[in-house]
């Protein structure tokens, strides 16, 4: 059988929609375009295409205006394929091409645009023009993979690597992007397991008053030690259980013990110390997230005063009408609102007149730089005096050396928190020096 005739084969079951195999056919057909290349000793690209919010199209035009597009899709990508191509759909707005490619690797990027291009060319249906963006992950035999199970998965996993980096790309397999899949898939199995088998723990950070340098509180801290995967950061575990929902009970979960922490300061004698804790836009669309705060807060005796949220700014918040009333109805009752992280994201000054905040959490990167002369140092000293301008307090985060300490103490910062002056602490391990200084 030649090359051409060999990935020229169809099969009788066809997508209803397209005319093209669908996925039912995809594993068959795609091993025998492996075998061909492979008894003819070509490299092939497989290539995974998906039409990126193409739920928008459905929404706006009908779902028969949609069918009709992908229709017309999937019959462009099968007249524009190079020679001895297949194309299938396996599922929804989602395509598979392969195609063989020579040893030059600048021929396979190249046949990847060309997919690409053909989906992005402007497409007519019914008079209306309509311009589409795709992203792709693609993946090449033998290099990748030898079977159609290991290419179709590799090429799953490079689609899902250009989705997350925001989509309309193409993106190539690497073993690194399957490792880090394959430990997101990981940490989110083992996420609820997690809250029953009480894996989480809580650390506590002190913050320092510049004014008199007594301690004002402590930001909250959660970390995951988990018997298999060990310490995972929350850096890997909050996205992901933002992703999921579990978000919720977890944050309930540092609320609790965050609170019933500070409770305990009272057997020092300390009764006016904040404690500070991460929430998230999803906790705060949660419709009993309010009354939760309030009902732990007087669960433990505490004043809504001794209570801050910190919360990062993202088009989450700005976009529901639940989390901004959440977060006025709050700060009416006295609870605190901070803004961590400033600076970076969607961080602005003009921004600010939108949320009920009182404090600014300056970001550690811009505080790592102060004590050289870079423009870290004139931002920083710029955002506390406009800070101040506004009404707001500032603290900064990440203060690791006095020469950084000393120029936030001349610029007036109102709180400092970081390695110089305390490492987050397990809540039996904090030094009492550091609880004398209160």
């Amino acid at each position: 059988m030649s090359l051409t005739k060999g990935l020229g084969r169809w099969f009788k079951i066809m997508d209803a929609l397209t005319g093209l195999p669908c996925r039912k056919e995809v594993f068959a057909q795609l091993e025998v375009a492996v075998n061909v290349v492979r008894a003819a000793g070509k490299r092939m690209v497989v290539a995974m295409v998906d039409i990126d919010r193409f739920y928008r199209v459905n929404e706006t035009k009908g779902t028969e205006f949609g069918n009709q597009l992908l229709y017309m899709l999937g019959k462009r990508l099968a007249e524009a394929r190079m020679v001895a191509t297949s194309v299938s759909r396996v599922g929804g707005n989602r395509f598979l091409v392969a195609m063989p490619v020579e040893n030059d690797e600048s021929h396979s990027i190249q046949a990847v645009e060309a997919i690409k291009n053909a989906v992005e060319r402007p497409i007519d249906v019914d008079g209306t023009e309509m311009y589409l963006t795709s992203s792709i992950g693609a993946t090449l035999f033998p290099q990748d993979g030898r079977t159609s199970e290991q290419l179709f998965c590799r090429a799953e996993s490079a689609l899902h690597q250009s989705k997350e980096e925001g989509g309309n790309r193409a993106r190539f397999y690497n073993t690194e992007d399957t490792i880090k899949l394959n430990r997101r898939i990981d940490i989110e199995t083992a996420l609820r397991p997690a809250l029953y088998l009480r894996q989480f723990r809580l650390s506590y950070q002190p913050i320092y008053r510049m004014s008199d340098g007594k301690l004002r509180g402590f930001e909250a801290l959660i970390r995951w030690s988990h018997p298999e995967l060990g310490e995972i950061s929350p850096t890997e575990f909050i996205p992901i259980a933002e992703h999921n929902g579990l978000i919720v009970p977890i944050g309930e979960l540092v609320l609790r013990e965050s609170c019933r922490m500070l409770a305990g300061m009272s057997k020092y004698g300390l009764c006016n110390l904040m404690m500070s804790i991460n929430v998230s836009a999803q906790q705060l669309r949660d419709s009993s997230f309010s009354q939760t705060v309030l009902h732990v807060l007087k669960e433990h005796g505490l004043a809504p005063s001794h209570l801050e949220l910190e919360i990062k700014e993202n088009d989450l918040i700005y976009h529901s009408d639940a989390a901004m009333t959440s977060l006025s109805w709050l700060r009416a009752k006295g609870v605190g609102i901070v803004l961590d992280d400033f600076g970076t994201g969607f961080s602005s000054l003009v921004n600010l007149k939108h949320l009920p905040v009182q404090c600014l959490k300056i970001d550690k990167s811009f505080i790592k730089k102060i004590d050289l002369q870079s423009a870290e140092r004139i931002i920083v000293e710029s955002i506390i005096k406009l800070a101040h301008k506004l009404g707001l307090e500032v603290i900064a985060e990440g203060v690791e050396y006095k020469e950084q300490y000393d120029l936030l103490c001349e610029w007036n910062c109102n709180s400092v928190q970081g390695f110089l002056l305390g490492k987050p602490q397990a809540p039996d391990m904090l030094d009492l020096s550091m609880i004398r200084r209160a």
